[in-house]
């Protein structure tokens, strides 16, 4: 899902003016990609987090210990959510930071080969 809306988000934000603002935009659309990603798949995540807390002889299904997480949280979606705002606020700042250096690494990769294959 990241790389499906990576090029159309950060075509929708401003043109940079300048390498900075390249640097900003591959930042800002990373973090807002990163941020949803992260919130919709949260509830995956607690559940995780509780299978690998339960310490026995047998795994249980995903699908056991999500209705056994349910339970526990009354049968309300809304709570499985619980602590996704410092879920959402690690999300935006590493993947702000991963998109941004991947974009630069790329271009220099980029510039090196022009640099290699193309000497002046």
């Amino acid at each position: 899902m990241f790389f499906l809306f990576r090029n159309p988000l950060r075509d929708s934000l401003p043109t940079p003016q300048s390498y900075m603002g390249t640097i900003g935009v591959n930042f800002v659309s990373g973090a807002c990609l990163g941020g949803a990603n992260s919130t919709i798949i949260y509830p995956v995540n607690v559940v995780k987090s509780y299978q690998q807390k339960q310490i026995s002889e047998s795994q249980e299904s995903f699908m056991t210990s999500f209705k056994k997480v349910l339970k526990e949280r009354d049968y309300k979606i809304r709570k499985l959510y619980y602590g996704v705002q410092l879920n959402f606020s690690r999300a935006i700042i590493s993947w702000g930071v991963i998109n941004a250096t991947y974009e630069f690494c790329m271009y220099s990769t980029n510039q090196m080969k022009y640099f290699y294959h193309h000497p002046s």
